[in-house]
């Protein structure tokens, strides 16, 4: 009986002899020092840098007589991307109806004058490989179609169609809002509820303005995460929703942004379709846009959530999502935008089960200082929110509630932590981590195409992507140091989403941000402290 590991036993030993004598005939090659040049071997040739790509595909800016604004970048590929990004979002509802915003996302892409519903408009693209969406944020309003570069007059007409003359009716919006209020209850019920989470600090650190606008309308009075869904969203007509964009859409809040595109041609095709169009709203009573600047209050923000979202044969743990948020520079503040910038490279994090060496952030402060010495902390991470005049810098926690207590005053000695003196060789990690972020995401076409509209839309202007490294590597330990120092001066805001029985008071945590206390929560005054 023979078994395979002697047919390989006879092969090695009948074979190995003859592999070997190669190597042998070359055992006088091994004796030559290395520290002599090798006379068989030519002069090496290096290879030359290659040039930025923004000096081989330069972005351009026009602006069109009626102050429409045109941004475009070719790039090598068969597919362009091109889209409108309008100076409007949920921070601009005031004069209008709550979410009216979010509705505009579910319907903007859906009857126009020329196609009868949404399966049309994809009908038509799809013949020249395309698709198109409409996103809407808290300042920002955009529409995006991806299609074949030599199909950009067709589907030109096509964007052109979407923005300007848009039919909205009762049935298509009864219709949407049930998808938007199963979306509000999905995001709440959800083990990893960042979405609700995002939306509840911003409500606490902008009380009723601007920023603090709800993007998406939750009672966040309500004693239970059941009872949170509003119904506020019922209220909202067609006439509201036209009411809102024929406001807003206007050229000089708008930005027509292409990537993958000539420009010439792109700026022939802006005049023919985005110079006094033909608009649905001729009849529209407009109202004033909201221009005001935010105004950071701080605060608190809460959800009560009873035990784990998902029962079954392997639950999830109880947890109490908690978010401590201070504010930040907006992103005009050049000097100090990118030391913040850097500082939440620094900072990262993610789970406690996340899996990965250095490059999937193993070595950032939210890891080395909390998730490795603190194995009851389920996920800690740091996020930046930045806008045209605010921002706020959060630090996200997760844990059991029987530690919510000592969760916060972990994330409020981070706080501190922040504004002590750094390694200088873990600011450059951190530092070269951010660019690399930055490089390998603008190689997605659909990010690029994102990165130019906001610039644009924001400053007039683009910052290519080797100025943007320049200005990062220009950051001191004392410039990331200098901002934290500053962000402390704040009053600091508060989310939570889950059991609070066990979370500190606002005042408390103010008391543990003070410079004398580091972050120390005060003592509890529960003569029989919680289990």
């Amino acid at each position: 009986f023979v078994t395979r590991y002697h047919v390989v036993n006879l092969m090695l030993r009948k074979y190995s002899s003859r592999l070997l004598v190669p190597f042998t005939r070359r055992r006088s090659y091994l004796t030559e020092p290395l520290t002599e040049p090798v006379a068989a071997l030519k002069d090496a040739q290096w290879t030359v840098k290659t040039p930025d790509v923004s000096q081989k595909y330069p972005t351009h800016v026009s602006t069109l007589a009626n102050g429409l604004k045109v941004a475009s970048q070719n790039a090598y590929g068969q597919f362009c991307t091109i889209g409108v990004f309008v100076d409007a979002g949920s921070r601009n509802e005031l004069p209008f109806k709550p979410g009216v915003s979010h509705v505009l996302s579910r319907v903007a892409i859906q009857k126009t004058e020329r196609f009868s519903d949404r399966e049309c408009i994809f009908e038509e693209l799809e013949q020249y490989g395309g698709m198109i969406d409409c996103q809407t944020f808290r300042d920002t309003v955009a529409y995006g179609l991806s299609a074949l570069s030599y199909s950009l007059p067709e589907v030109m007409d096509v964007l052109a169609e979407a923005v300007w003359r848009p039919q909205f009716t009762s049935e298509q919006l009864e219709m949407e809002l049930q998808s938007v209020l199963f979306e509000i209850e999905e995001a709440i019920s959800r083990p990893d509820p960042e979405p609700i989470l995002t939306e509840m600090i911003h409500q606490a650190a902008y009380r009723d303005n601007t920023l603090g606008l709800p993007r998406m309308l939750i009672d966040f009075c309500a004693d239970d995460a059941s009872d949170t869904t509003s119904t506020g969203y019922g209220n909202i007509t067609p006439g509201d929703v036209t009411r809102f964009i024929a406001s807003h859409y206007t050229p000089d809040r708008m930005v027509l942004t292409g990537v993958g595109v000539d420009h010439a041609q792109f700026v022939e095709l802006a005049e023919r379709h985005f110079v006094n169009p033909k608009t649905s709203w001729a009849d529209t009573d407009i109202a004033d846009v909201d221009k005001s600047i935010s105004q950071y209050t701080g605060g608190h923000c809460k959800i009560k959530r009873l035990g784990p979202p998902v029962v079954g044969p392997n639950p999830m743990p109880e947890l109490t999502h908690v978010v401590l948020a201070m504010e930040s520079p907006s992103h005009q503040r050049l000097d100090d935008f990118f030391p913040i910038a850097v500082l939440n490279s620094l900072m990262g994090g993610g789970g406690s089960f996340s899996p990965g060496g250095p490059g999937k952030g193993m070595y950032t402060q939210l890891y080395t200082n909390v998730l490795n010495r603190h194995h009851w902390i389920y996920s800690a991470i740091a996020r930046n929110h930045s806008y045209l005049d605010s921002g706020i810098f959060a630090l996200y926690g997760s844990a059991h509630p029987s530690q919510s207590r000592t969760l916060l005053e972990v994330l409020c000695q981070q706080f501190h932590h922040m504004a002590s003196p750094q390694r200088p060789s873990d600011i450059e990690r951190a530092k070269k981590q951010l660019e690399s972020a930055l490089m390998m995401n603008m190689e997605s076409r659909l990010v690029n195409f994102e990165d130019l509209g906001r610039q644009v839309l924001a400053g007039g202007a683009r910052m290519s992507t080797e100025e943007l490294c320049k200005r990062i590597d220009a950051v001191t330990a004392g410039d990331v140091q200098q901002v934290a120092a500053d962000m402390l001066k704040s009053r600091p805001s508060l989310a939570v989403l889950g059991d609070l029985s066990n979370i500190p008071s606002l005042k408390d945590i103010e008391s543990a941000l003070l410079p004398a206390n580091k972050g120390s929560l005060p003592k509890s005054r529960l003569l029989f402290p919680r289990l």
